[in-house]
Formats: structure tokens, sequence, C-alpha cells
């Protein structure tokens, strides 16, 4: 086989590149030749500069030595492969596996990306048809198709391993971005004022300063990677919902959880029994709207606390529920167990929850004590009559054994929790 690139020879002349060709330009430069070499490296600038002429984003400013330096590296590599000597490592060198990851941290888009790639090695065929349209002395023909063959197999692997690193360095800074983010907020949570709040804001995009700000939790109950919808967009469908419009600010906490806050206008939002929702399952727990720092810290603790109550028992919520409708609830139950003995003491067998006779009561109860002791708005709230009214507050009474002439107080609490504890 005539290897035709040990005859090649370069205008240029190199010197520092030597530095940083590696254990590819030591091979073209022992089995090829210094000429060979002295190609690789002019070609190399040539790519470079076209790309970056192209394609500026990819070698403006300080970046352009690390592109040429990649461009570099591919030429050698393919006339090691040309002569039929297998470059070092896998289909791309060390040099274009960190542009690819450069292009990912400085936010380069991949499709950037691969048009320089493509556009690099329609630069270098055309260099490399030229050198041996001019060098080869026998078969030409066949030599150019056999150089197209193989810098076509080599641009689909080089392409799909560059996307790979991009892809791979691009997810790493996704996580350590959101990863400083989750850090900053639960900095702030935890009480902390932000040492510099403009650089904090920046990293969370999201105005601290905000005059009122609404948290909310959202989550999987069931988690399923491919359902529909996804967390953000049940965050946005909440805000939506309650009339909450604004700059918003959405954490990922796990893969199952998101927790959110948007800075808002209005000082309340409407009960969650009033949202017309319909989340697929999902399940979002509302705070309540808080002025200033200290209000994004409270909105977020009272929508967390609403969420420990919904994971309690899931059968009791809808799919928002909002602080304001079960504040008496979440802090009752902050103590499971002291609220279950609680329960017990002043309900006794009214609390059996797996009976329906005993929802039934409680039901009645709960309204008839909340409607003030009216037997009328009861009846109409639950399309009864006054009658059936009257003769289940009495059993439910009975029953818990609710001592005639006292406060309804306590009584009024347990039936506020009951069904709340699993």
């Amino acid at each position: 086989m005539d290897v035709w690139v040990r005859r090649l020879e370069g205008r240029g002349v190199y010197g520092p590149e030597l530095d940083w060709m590696g254990a590819d330009g030591d091979r073209v430069r022992s089995e090829l030749g210094e000429g060979a070499l002295s190609w690789a490296v002019e070609t190399g600038q040539k790519i470079a500069t076209a790309v970056t002429d192209l394609v500026p984003a990819q070698g403006e400013g300080a970046h352009f030595h690390a592109l040429r330096r990649a461009t570099t590296s591919s030429s050698l590599r393919a006339l090691l492969l040309i002569a039929g000597i297998e470059p070092t490592d896998g289909p791309i060198g060390s040099e274009t596996v960190e542009v690819a990851r450069d292009f990912a941290r400085r936010g380069v888009s991949l499709e950037d990306l691969l048009r320089g790639i493509r556009l690099g090695f329609s630069g270098l065929a055309a260099e490399l048809l030229d050198a041996a349209d001019s060098l080869v002395e026998n078969d030409r023909s066949m030599e150019m198709k056999r150089i197209s063959l193989l810098l076509f197999r080599q641009i689909d692997s080089f392409m799909s391993a560059a996307s790979n690193e991009y892809q791979q360095e691009t997810d790493v800074h996704a996580a350590t971005i959101s990863a400083a983010r989750l850090d900053a907020v639960q900095r702030i949570l935890a009480g902390e004022e932000p040492a510099d709040r403009h650089a904090t804001e920046r990293l969370l995009d999201y105005p601290l300063d905000a005059p009122k700000h609404l948290a909310l939790v959202a989550w999987h109950p069931a988690p399923d990677d491919n359902a529909e919808p996804s967390l953000r967009s049940v965050v946005e469908q909440t805000y939506r919902s309650v009339g909450a419009y604004g700059p918003t600010l959405a954490l990922p906490v796990g893969s199952q959880a998101m927790w959110s806050w948007r800075a808002v206008e209005q000082s309340a939002i409407p009960p969650s029994t009033r949202l017309d929702v319909r989340l697929a399952g999902r399940r979002v727990a509302v705070g309540q709207v808080g002025e200033g720092l200290a209000g994004f810290r409270r909105s977020h603790r009272q929508a967390r606390a609403v969420e420990e109550l919904v994971i309690r028992r899931p059968a009791s919520a809808n799919s928002v529920t909002a602080h304001e409708d079960v504040e008496l609830a979440a802090l009752l139950t902050k103590d499971p167990t002291a609220a279950r003995e609680f329960v017990a003491r002043h309900l006794g067998p009214l609390a059996d929850d797996d009976n329906l006779r005993m929802r039934e009561l409680r039901d009645t109860l709960r309204s008839y004590l909340a409607h003030e002791r009216s037997t009328a708005k009861v009846a109409a709230d639950q399309h009864i009559s006054r009658n059936t009214v009257t003769y289940r507050v009495h059993q439910a009474l009975r029953l818990c054994q609710h001592p005639p002439d006292t406060s309804p107080l306590r009584l009024h609490a347990a039936l506020s929790i009951v069904d709340w504890l699993g």
C-alpha cells in the first residue's frame, strides 16, 4: 500500500504545538514524518479559522486555542487512519472531548457544536482530497473513494461521541447549578440573610425583595417517570388557578418533588375547595401569601406543613390543598401521637374511621358546630331533614359523651383533625 501521507509537506512552522499534540502527534511524527506533522498543524489552524468565521461562538477570543487543538487533533488522527494506523484512544481525542465539555459549560448550543464538526470535517476532507490528488501516483480514484468512506464513517462516530460528552457535561453543569440554587434557598429558609443579595437573586433568577411571596410544594404520590403533566407544568397551572402571576422560582427537590415561590401582588388566594385543577394524580400544597423575606420563609413552612398532612392521609385531600383550608388541622396534628390521644379522649367511639355510620355522624356534628347549631343550615348543607340532623347530633354527642352545656371547643378541634390522622 502506498502510504502517500508520508510525502505531505506543510508550509507552516510548528513549535509550541509539540507541547500539546500528545500521543497522536508523536506517532504521526515517528510513523509519517515531519512533513505530515507540519501539514496537520497547518490544516488544523486553517480549519479552526474557517469554523470560527462561520460559527463565531466556537472559537471566539481565548477559546480559539482550544478549538485549534481539537481541529489539529482531528487532522492528526485522520492521517493515522489513512495510513492504516489506529489512533491512540476512542473515536475522538481528548482535545475534542474538552471542547465539547467547554461548549456545555459556556452554554453554546449542541446544534452549534455539531454544525462546527460538520464544517470541520468538510474542510478536512477537502484538504485531504486535494493532497491525495497531488500525491497519489496509482489508482488515484480508488484512494480518494477510500478516503471519503473513512471520513464518512469517522464523522458519524465522532459526532455521536462529541454529543455524548456535551450532554454529560450539560447534566453535570445543570446539577451543579441546581445544587447551588437549592443550597442558597435552604440557607434563606434556615434564617440566614444572603451575604450578597444581588448575587443570590441572579443565581435564583428571582426577586427576593418582592413585597409578597406565595409558596407551594408539588409532588408525585405514585412516581411515574413517563407520566404527564410534569411537576413544572403542575406548578404553573396551580399558580394560574389561584390568580397568581409574577416571577417564579421552581426548585426540583429529588426527582419526585418541587418547591416553588411566586412573587405576587395579591394579599390572599382563594380556598382550594373552590379551585378547579386537574393534575392527573399530582398533589400540590399551597402556603399563604407572606410579606418580604420572612413571608418567603413562612409561606414555604405552611406549604410543607400541608404536604405532611396530605401525605399522612391522602384520601382526605384534594389535588390542591391550601394552608388556609387546613390550618387548624396542620397545627393540631404536628404531633400525630398526641393528636390521636386527644381525638380518642374527646370523640370516643365516634372516632372509628372504619365505620361508615361514625363518619356520617361526625360529618353532621362537624357541620352543626360550624353552623353555630343551626339545624336548618345543616339540613340544607347535607340535603337531609332537620329531624335527621337533630337525631344524628344527639346520637353523636351521646357516643362521644360530651357534657351538655359545655364549650364545644375541644370537640370542634377533635372533629377538625380526626379525618387527617392515619
